[in-house]
């Protein structure tokens, strides 16, 4: 797809700056979400649906994308508003977490804390709401040649923060939930806030008479999702597994999250060097070679010895960062101008899937 949107055809720096903004503070929502919901299950005592909250996740991360990109289309053909489900998603969700926060500051409200896992609920379905429209806009913000460049920044921001991720749990706990839910909503508004204020005096528009020429390849689209899931689902479920099982590694480290963090954190570095190298090669080509990559240096990280495997988990790193800067531009590349919202969120729904499937299974 060849969308020139914008007057001077150049990357508008400031737009994709909110975006990442955004995209962090998603980041820090999800980690802090991920870190408290069993504790509050706990603390509430709803321990026994917390199988329930996985299906519903899993369910929501895969479908809720896809049908917040279709309803987002819908509106920007009717009337051009490229912000409805944007601001209804964001607005909800911040709402929710103020009402955790509320729930859980004022724990013996018995009819309050009843409502916690509907709420928990309604939070997983608002986040997945506004996501997926913010981050097509990706495509209008900067050029067809330049998104790779764009992409590095989301990747280099978004695995940095993954990388840090037992840092800010460490934080998070040491705040307490109310304070990180509310934190978590402060957060969310004021980049969401930052972001609209920045798109607003943006023409926003699509070359919609590219339409006829260009056919949406959905499938490509979920392959390329489905594809680096799960390179996302080994590389958190199943690469610290390996590692702890190698002989000698208590000369290393006995944490998982060591070696979830090493991989991380070497594709948010390479992310900006490799862009300028995906940008040479094609998305297409950047995104078959670091998947291939990946997951080669994945069996290698399972079947060879403990410091051949470390090197595989760095190399792991760069291929990854590779695919990561490749495969929204790919998925982008592949949708026709009026379908690019809901390609958006087939892309981000797909990305969720083998992740989501993993969780089920394990808490079965």
């Amino acid at each position: 797809m060849q969308t020139q949107p914008l007057e001077a055809q150049k990357t508008n720096w400031s737009q994709v700056y909110s975006l990442l903004a955004l995209n962090a503070a998603i980041v820090i929502s999800w980690i802090a979400y991920h870190n408290y919901q069993p504790k509050l299950l706990n603390l509430f005592h709803f321990e026994e649906l917390s199988l329930f909250l996985v299906v519903a996740q899993a369910l929501i991360l895969v479908l809720i994308p896809g049908t917040a990109g279709l309803v987002g289309d819908y509106m920007i053909k009717k009337n051009g508003n490229y912000f409805v489900v944007f601001t209804v998603g964001i607005s909800v969700t911040a709402m929710v977490f103020m009402c955790i926060a509320f729930t859980i500051g004022a724990s013996s409200s018995i009819h309050l804390t009843a409502a916690l896992p509907f709420m928990i609920v309604i939070w997983l379905i608002s986040m997945n709401i506004f996501h997926s429209p913010a981050n097509s806009m990706l495509e209008i913000f900067a050029p067809a040649k330049e998104l790779p460049s764009a992409m590095a920044l989301m990747v280099l921001t978004t695995e940095l923060l993954y990388a840090l991720e037992p840092w800010v749990v460490d934080f998070v706990d040491a705040i307490g939930p109310t304070y990180t839910f509310a934190l978590g909503a402060v957060l969310l508004i004021a980049t969401g806030y930052f972001f609209r204020k920045t798109t607003r005096d943006v023409k926003l528009s699509r070359d919609v008479e590219e339409a006829a020429a260009v056919q949406s390849s959905y499938l490509n689209v979920f392959v390329a999702g489905l594809s680096l899931g799960l390179a996302v689902a080994i590389i958190n479920n199943f690469v610290p597994l390996w590692m702890l099982s190698k002989k000698g590694i208590e000369v290393i480290a006995t944490k998982q999250s060591v070696y979830v963090s090493l991989i991380l954190f070497v594709a948010a570095l390479a992310a900006w060097p490799l862009s300028m190298q995906v940008k040479k090669m094609g998305v297409a080509k950047g995104l078959r070679i670091g998947l291939a990559g990946s997951f080669v240096c994945f069996a290698l990280a399972y079947f060879l010895p403990l410091y051949i495997a470390l090197a595989a988990c760095v190399f792991a790193g760069l291929f990854f960062s590779l695919a990561s800067v490749s495969a929204f531009p790919y998925a982008l590349e592949n949708l026709a101008p009026k379908n690019v919202t809901l390609g958006a969120g087939l892309f981000f729904g797909s990305l969720e899937l083998a992740q989501g499937l993993i969780s089920i299974v394990e808490n079965l």
